[in-house]
């Protein structure tokens, strides 16, 4: 075990030959040395007068305890820092998107390289959205492998940092959690939302407005294995889902509550009513095709909402399983699916007249 950590110590020395060489520019680009200095080369005794390359390693404790691989990345220079999953937090603020760690609370974007070593969970939850932050950074991440899972942290960190408005959020670790009620309401106000990352239909989603119901819900015996997210609470007089097919959007269906909940998903006793798309906002419209252009979804149910006091609109899923079979208006999501579908296989239809192959 101790040759492979060896090993795996020696590829991240590799691949910190390119942040060495990036330490020596300047801002700007240019080598940092004399042009009349053919050579710039970095030896250890160079390194304490410079920044060292700094590399993250995430759920890389069994190489964190290997002797032989931490000195190999000593004796080159390299600072390591090893951070487990759970010690990782993300947030949403205003359009800008900020991933760290929360022991020193360093930028994910502040190493070189991150490096993810091992896959307990709930690494395969968040490694869409670690993938997503550092690719907008310019940062290599290392040791992906496979599709990890969709979440609601992860479009919202992937569609903000293209530049949609979606509501500020803040994801902690459940330890860092628990004792951040204070924290979050200073951010994001009361009450603010509280809701799992990877669910749907309005499902596992509270709106917050005391420390109390907060604890309630996260020590609910249920919920101990549940990630979940605070987002600031949009006022609203309703929601909209808007049905997206490729470019199209030939569905529009307003939603609001009827029982005092800020949940206004059909599937918990919302109300929906089917707007005219021709009529409809058609910048609103364009959002949601973005939205779902930005997660890789052709079809698509798009749910957006309206601040009423700054009349602001904001992204709030990019759902790419949206109910067209069930629900509200299944005869006119059904034709609107259809129509879809031609225009997608209309390419292969043969022209009149024209002889089969």
């Amino acid at each position: 075990m101790s040759h492979l950590w060896s090993v795996f110590a020696a590829s991240l020395i590799g691949v910190t030959i390119v942040v060495r060489i990036y330490v020596a520019m300047t801002p700007g680009g240019r080598p940092a040395r004399p042009a009349d200095d053919p050579v710039d080369v970095l030896t250890p005794a160079d390194l304490p007068a410079r920044r060292l390359p700094s590399v993250l390693i995430i759920n890389g404790e069994a190489l964190a305890e290997d002797r032989t691989a931490t000195g190999s990345m000593r004796a080159a220079g390299i600072e390591t820092v090893y951070r487990s999953v759970s010690q990782l937090a993300f947030a949403v603020r205003d359009g800008r998107t900020h991933a760290y760690e929360t022991l020193q609370g360093r930028g994910l974007d502040e190493f070189g390289l991150v490096q993810i070593a091992g896959f307990p969970r709930p690494t395969a939850a968040l490694m869409n959205t670690i993938s997503s932050y550092l690719a907008a950074q310019g940062r290599p991440l290392a040791g992906t492998f496979g599709i990890a899972a969709p979440t609601k942290l992860h479009q919202y960190v992937h569609l903000a940092q293209s530049g949609l408005p979606v509501p500020c959020t803040e994801f902690l670790p459940r330890h860092v959690l628990l004792g951040s009620f204070k924290l979050l309401a200073a951010r994001l106000g009361l009450p603010f939302v509280l809701k799992a990352i990877n669910s749907n239909g309005g499902r596992l989603n509270h709106l917050v407005h005391d420390e109390l119901q907060f604890l309630r819900i996260l020590t609910y015996p249920a919920h101990v294995s549940v990630l979940f997210l605070g987002q600031r609470y949009v006022p609203n007089n309703g929601t909209f889902r808007l049905l997206v097919l490729g470019d199209d959007v030939p569905i529009v269906m307003h939603r609001c509550a009827t029982d005092g909940s800020h949940l206004t998903n059909t599937a918990q006793g919302g109300h929906a009513t089917l707007f005219e798309p021709e009529t409809f906002d058609a910048e609103v419209k364009i959002l949601a095709v973005r939205a779902a252009a930005l997660m890789g979804y052709d079809v698509a149910g798009v749910n957006v909402v309206q601040d009423r006091t700054t009349r602001k609109w904001f992204v709030l899923e990019a759902n790419p399983s949206p109910a067209i079979g069930t629900g509200a208006f299944v005869a006119e999501k059904t034709r609107a699916y259809a129509a879809y579908l031609y225009r997608k296989f209309e390419w292969r239809r043969p022209r009149a007249g024209a002889r089969p192959a």
